[in-house]
């Protein structure tokens, strides 16, 4: 009865670590987004004004998206 407990127990460990081997393979694979704009923003822009943020402000100025609010990546040009 002891080996048949062994056993279970080697299978399953295995089988965990094969699951979780396959889940951090997968989040590799996982772009992120390229661009997101902030919510704050995104309502200023809405209303044809920019955001008063001075987080979001300083970001502006390096051409990124705030992070601190929200927002991931550079500003993208408008078309």
């Amino acid at each position: 009865m002891k080996i048949h407990k062994a056993l279970l127990a080697v299978v399953l460990g295995s089988f965990l670590a094969a699951g979780l081997a396959f889940a951090a393979d997968a989040k590799k694979g996982a772009a992120a987004p390229a661009s997101k704009v902030a919510g704050c923003c995104a309502k200023a822009a809405k209303d044809s004004k920019a955001c008063g943020h001075a987080c979001c402000v300083t970001s502006a100025k390096e051409s990124k998206n705030c992070e601190k609010c929200g927002g991931a990546g550079a500003i993208e040009a408008k078309k």
